[in-house]
């Protein structure tokens, strides 16, 4: 950090690390390190919600963290569980009301379409992103990664699409809950709602009208 604050006087820098700050001790470290050095840059990282705690986002202010992206992915903590996400719904209100208590933004990636979401479950996902107002979200469908339980359950719905190469954006590669033009209008609503885009009522009119009739029935 010093050598790019001496050499390229960046304005900010990115951590391509999916777990930041995952021991507060190492993290406290990284601070004290960064100040004594004044090696202090602008970054934007990624990391867990529940590792967002008081005093590791203090000390990640201290280091110069301007935005954190988490994967909160899910307002339903029957979906987390589903996933072994490994994190309560509360400790993705506790994280977001850190980092905005020390002013550094924080984004949520949120993820649909796991097997077995219900509308129930989605609109659980909507309350959270409005009452905990992120400052920007990045929204998927669920992609079965090899080797997991999920991929195992889906596996044969995937010939067509094989890998994450192979499927557009926010393409349902297996059989889910509802199409993908649902998900897809979904998504540009949350977007259009948490960045004050122009449209968004009519953006979730469209999700209103979309949810009835895009559901898939079991075969």
């Amino acid at each position: 950090m010093l050598h790019l604050k001496q050499t390229l006087q960046p304005d900010n820098i990115w951590f391509a690390d999916d777990i930041f700050a995952l021991s507060p001790r190492w993290t406290s470290e990284f601070a004290n390190a960064v100040g004594e050095l004044d090696a202090r840059i602008p970054f934007r990282m990624q990391s867990r919600c529940d590792l967002m705690t008081r005093e590791t986002v203090a000390a990640l202010k201290a280091a110069g963290c301007a935005e954190v992206w988490m994967g909160a992915e899910s307002g339903s903590q029957r979906v987390l569980d589903a996933m072994d996400k490994g994190i309560r719904v509360e400790e993705i209100f506790a994280a977001r009301e850190n980092l905005r208590r020390h002013g550094i933004r924080a984004c949520f990636f949120l993820q649909f379409g796991y097997p077995g979401e219900e509308w129930s479950d989605i609109e659980a996902t909507i309350r959270m992103v409005r009452e905990a107002r992120p400052d920007d979200i990045g929204v998927s469908v669920s992609y079965p990664l090899p080797g997991t339980k999920f991929h195992e359950a889906v596996a044969r719905e995937l010939s067509a699409h094989p890998n994450w190469s192979d499927s557009a954006d926010l393409a349902m590669m297996f059989r889910g809950t509802y199409t993908t033009d649902f998900y897809r209008a979904l998504a540009e609503a949350l977007h259009l709602e948490v960045r004050g885009g122009a449209g968004h009522d009519a953006a979730w009119q469209r999700v209103e009208v979309l949810e009835p009739v895009s559901a898939i029935q079991e075969a």
